[in-house]
Order: structure tokens, then C-alpha cells, then sequence
């Protein structure tokens, strides 16, 4: 399939840029003789399947002749040509929308009101009761990608639905578009077994709305670009044998009704599906929608069993942490420096941050060798931050009742919620979140499962959670995602700048002789952790100290001698500390 290039020419339009490809089409932005701009969709005729054309012509672009609905994309002009790989190509003429796909909000990971999701949705809504009922078709493909939120006035945006391409008439079978490129996240159950109809539809139209109000896909299958689509289709049914995750809906202040509302559009069982027309309806005020589920169904999120209040009660302590902050950590000033930057500020001036949409990271994995000073660099980013702050180890959230410790981990995150804004800091974050399929994990699953949870876009939340760990590769995949552990930051053994830095701050303010040599000691300390050279200072002052001396360059050099690197022997090759 050709790709044009900028100032190709098709039919009058000239090519001004390239936009997508898919499996037997590209799309660009074109503009006519008078400068006007259009989206331009090039189908080639030889390679599309017959299933995707009606009377020997596809039936996107037949069916956009029809649309004339404000708020799904409209015809302009179509034809036939041959282009210079001499195949025939089919294309379609569109307006052209200045604005934004919703997948690109979606993806920086901004989250909608209520209110807000549900006038984009209502809009969306109308146009699929549209395509419903006039043209007597099933869209297939409602995802945030084909949503574009067309820039009105400043800050004023009308979605649109911007693609037909897997537009037919409800059926079971053989399925007439190709499969491969549909956002299966979005997809209704009994799509994957190749059954789509009008209910299918309404579907996607509340994964995309759960995805706008929590930030993630409903039950957050992982995805990954280069998936073969059986194994997307084997992750999405894994993913969704857990229940539907709510509570982040009643964090947003929905009401009850709002979540049944939800919940009932993403029914596994299409017959108890609430179909567009009546959400639509609901959304507009027009009618209550009647819900036939009850609680405890396998699409609502599922009671805790043999807890109470008292068992999951955290006593986990949140509070502001006092010190000297980044001014005492030694070294790293490029890493303190983004921090204060990417982190500390955006969530101190919050009324700056929303004026220009910066969303802050959720948190970050601090990992590298044991003795490297990660645990300490967290504390000092928290006095640093001034934010409030809990070290949690694992016998923190332990509990001996069913469930109890995921109760424990909902209870912290509840309670950094309230005293927001909240650092917390997990310690040995590997032993919280082992990667699924382990052993460790499978004793754990339900507890990681509550972490994902609570780690969603818990930056909104005034939350930021901070790990540390020595072996990064243990933890769950899904934990170390964006939108979750934003910033995977290593902490290697210090370099000889930093650890020239530790030993003045470690014998800061003690008792010291003129003739220590600093190069000498950092050249004789290659590849010793922070812990290690803390270790050293110690026992050098305490030798001088017995002594009743000055502590001097050769009570150093024999405390070095004396105590080899905990890491083993140097690296041979070092790597900086990044993101």
C-alpha cells in the first residue's frame, strides 16, 4: 500500500501530512485548491475485502454519503484513482476538526467530572443513536481514538465521531472488517467471539466513560503495541474474570444510581444491557433507567468477606516528616533538581498546574544495590517536599483476617487521602506487589490487585507513593506502568564526586584533623554503597575518639582497609541515574 508524501496530489487535494495507517487504508490531511483543510481516507480497492463493500464499493464511504448528524463526521467529496504503484484506490473527503482526539487526555492520564464525561458521552451517544436508527448500522468501533473533542471557542470542545470504518449491520459469524486493529479494551464480551449488535456498542460507550472518570480502561488489561490479537483477546478475558473495580467511581462523589448506570452499560450478558437509546436518555434526564442486577453480580465490584472495622484499621502514622531535606543527601543534584521540577512543585502550586493541565507523576520506583541510600533519599525528599509522610513496611498491613490486608492497604490510602498532600513510602516494594504468576503472588493476588487499584492516578488524589527496592525485575509489570510508578529512578553505587560529598557531610561538624586526603579515600572506595562509607566515618571517629585524638587521614585510610565494599567488587560499567 503506497504512503503519499507532503505535496502529493490526489484528484485536486494536496497532501499536507500524514495522520495513520491501517490494514488496507491510510489516512492524511489534505487541502484543496483554496487552501481549505479535510481529512482524506485512501482505501486500496485490491487488498480491502469484499465483506467490507457493498455493491463493489466500501461501505464506509457509502454510508458517509448518508451522515448528515452533527455529531458524527461528514462527507464532502469521494472518487476513484490510480496512483503511482499503479493500484486503485478508493478515497473519502471529510471535514476536517482542529482539536484533539479524547485518547490523547486519556493517555496523559487527565480524568473528567461526572459532569464532564457525561456531556462528551451525551454527544457520543447521540451520534450512535444515529447511526443506529437512521442509517441501521452498529459502529463497532467506539473507542478514544475515533472520539475527537473539536475546539469551539477557547476551552469550549464538541466530540465528534470520526471513523466508520467498521461500520455494518448487526451480526454473528464471520466478522465483515478486520479484527486486528480494534481496541479491545473497549470491546463488549461477546465481540471477541465475533457477535456485535447495537448493545455492543452502548458497551464501549461506558468502558470509554469509566475510562474518562478513573483514568484506566475498565478491569485494565495490560496491552502492549506488537500483541498478536489472540493473546490481546486471551489478556482482556483474563482480566475481566476479576470484578469490576468501583471504587475509584465513589471517590469521584458518583451516587449510586450514576454507578449502576455504569456498571449495567459493561453487563458481560448483552440482554441485560442497557441499550443507547436509554442511556442516552438517562444522561439527558429524560428517563431513570431500570436496573435488573443486584449487587454482588459478577459485573459489580464484590463485598469483602469476614472483615470488620477493627481488622482492617491501619495504624500506619501520616505525618509531616522534619529535616534538612535535599540538603542533606550528598550528590545527585541533577536528580534533586528534576524532582523539584517534575514533582514537589507541580503538586505544591496546584492552581498553576491546572491552568496549563500538568499532571503530577503518581510515584516513583527508587532501586539499585543494597546500601545506596534509597530509603534515606526518600525520607529527604519528604522533608524536602514538606509534604506529609509514612515509611510502610510489610508488618504494617499484615493481618490475619480474610481480606484484611487488602482493607489495610484501602484504609492508608484513605487516610493519606484526607491528610493530602501525602507521601508514602513502601520499603522492599517487590515483597507489596510481586509480579502475578509468581509463587509470592500467588498467596498475594488479591492484595496486588488493591494496589493497582489505589495506585491509579492517586497523584488526583494528592497522593504520591514512592518504592524502593533491590530488585526492580520482581515487581509486577502492571505496578511499574504509567499512570502508576511514573518514574523509575536508579540509585546506583555513589560515583566519586558523590562519595567525596558523603564523606565531608559525614564528618561534618566532628572533631577533624587538616590532613585528610579525600581523593586518596575516594579513590580507594570504588564501588562502596552510602551505607558502607557512613560505616567508615563511624568507626574511624570512634577509633579517635578511644584515642582522645583529632579524627585524621589515617584513621580513615585503616578504617578502609578494614572493612571491604558490601557490593562486591567495582563495576564495570556504570550507569547514570535517570528516568
Amino acid at each position: 500500500m503506497i504512503i503519499l508524501n507532503p505535496n502529493d496530489v490526489v484528484d485536486g487535494y494536496t497532501v499536507e501530512c500524514f495522520i495513520k495507517k491501517g490494514i488496507y487504508n491510510t489516512t492524511y490531511r489534505v487541502s484543496d485548491k483554496d487552501g481549505a483543510s479535510y481529512f482524506m481516507k485512501l482505501y486500496d480497492l485490491e487488498a480491502t475485502p469484499e465483506s467490507m463493500k457493498e455493491n463493489g464499493e466500501v461501505r464506509e464511504i457509502a454510508y458517509s454519503r448518508k451522515v448528515n448528524n452533527e455529531y458524527v463526521i461528514s462527507h464532502h467529496a469521494d472518487g476513484r484513482v490510480t496512483l503511482s504503484d499503479e493500484r486503485e484506490y478508493s478515497y473519502i473527503v471529510t471535514r476536517f476538526f482542529r482539536g484533539k482526539l479524547l485518547s490523547e487526555d486519556l493517555a496523559s492520564y487527565y480524568t473528567y467530572t461526572w459532569e464532564e464525561a457525561k456531556d462528551i458521552m451525551t454527544c457520543v451517544l447521540k451520534g450512535l443513536v444515529y447511526i443506529h436508527d437512521a442509517l441501521g448500522m452498529t459502529h463497532n468501533d467506539i473507542t478514544p481514538r475515533n472520539i475527537l473533542l473539536e475546539e469551539v471557542s477557547a476551552g469550549s470542545y464538541v466530540p465528534r465521531i470520526i471513523d466508520l470504518g467498521h461500520l455494518s449491520q448487526p451480526f454473528s459469524g464471520a466478522v465483515p472488517f478486520p479484527v486486528e486493529d480494534l481496541a479491545l479494551q473497549y470491546c463488549a464480551p461477546e465481540t471477541l467471539s465475533g457477535c456485535f449488535d447495537e448493545t455492543s456498542d452502548s458497551f464501549s460507550a461506558m468502558a470509554i466513560m469509566y475510562h474518562m472518570i478513573t483514568g484506566v480502561a475498565p478491569w485494565d488489561a495490560e496491552l502492549t503495541a506488537g500483541m498478536p490479537y489472540p493473546a490481546k483477546k486471551r489478556a482482556v478475558r483474563a482480566a475481566r474474570k476479576q470484578p469490576l473495580e468501583v471504587r475509584e467511581l465513589e471517590r469521584k462523589g458518583l451516587s449510586k444510581r450514576d454507578i449502576d448506570l455504569i456498571t449495567e452499560g459493561l453487563a458481560f450478558d448483552s440482554r441485560a444491557r442497557l441499550t443507547v437509546s436509554d442511556l442516552l436518555k438517562f444522561l439527558t434526564g429524560e428517563s431513570a433507567p431500570q436496573f435488573s442486577r443486584k449487587d454482588g453480580d459478577d459485573h459489580k465490584s464484590k463485598p469483602q468477606e469476614g472483615t470488620h472495622e477493627s481488622a482492617v484499621a491501619t495504624t500506619v502514622q501520616i505525618k509531616k516528616k522534619s529535616g534538612g531535606g535535599f540538603a542533606d543527601v550528598a550528590g545527585m543534584e541533577t536528580l534533586k533538581e528534576e524532582l523539584t521540577k517534575r514533582v514537589i512543585w507541580v503538586l505544591k502550586d496546584k492552581e498553576k498546574a491546572q491552568k496549563y493541565r500538568l499532571t503530577p507523576p503518581n510515584g516513583m520506583i527508587l532501586y539499585g544495590p543494597p546500601g545506596c541510600g534509597k530509603t534515606y533519599f526518600a525520607e529527604k525528599f519528604a522533608e524536602e517536599a514538606q509534604f506529609n509522610f509514612s515509611m510502610v513496611s510489610g508488618s504494617d498491613l499484615g493481618s490475619t483476617y480474610l481480606h484484611g490486608t487488602q482493607g489495610k492497604i484501602a484504609s492508608l490510602f484513605k487516610d493519606a487521602e484526607a491528610k493530602a498532600p501525602s507521601i508514602l513510602c513502601f520499603d522492599e516494594f517487590d515483597s507489596f506487589v510481586p509480579a502475578r504468576g509468581s509463587m509470592d503472588a500467588n498467596q498475594r493476588g488479591e492484595e496486588v490487585n488493591e494496589f493497582l487499584a489505589q495506585l491509579n492516578n492517586c497523584s488526583q488524589r494528592g497522593i504520591f507513593v514512592i518504592g524502593t527496592t533491590n530488585r526492580i525485575e520482581l515487581i509486577d509489570p502492571a505496578v511499574l506502568r504509567k499512570g502508576r510508578m511514573d518514574l523509575h529512578i536508579e540509585i546506583p553505587a555513589p560515583d566519586p564526586e558523590t562519595r567525596k560529598a558523603i564523606f565531608a557531610l559525614h564528618l561534618k561538624d566532628r572533631p577533624l584533623d587538616e590532613n585528610i586526603d579525600y581523593d586518596e579515600l575516594v579513590r580507594l572506595t570504588d564501588n562502596y554503597s552510602a551505607s558502607d562509607l557512613a560505616f567508615i566515618v563511624n568507626e574511624a571517629a570512634m577509633t579517635a575518639a578511644l584515642a582522645d585524638e583529632l579524627i585524621g587521614h589515617s584513621h580513615l585510610l585503616n578504617s578502609v582497609k578494614s572493612n571491604k565494599s558490601s557490593l562486591g567488587s567495582p563495576q564495570q560499567a556504570r550507569r547514570k541515574i535517570g528516568y
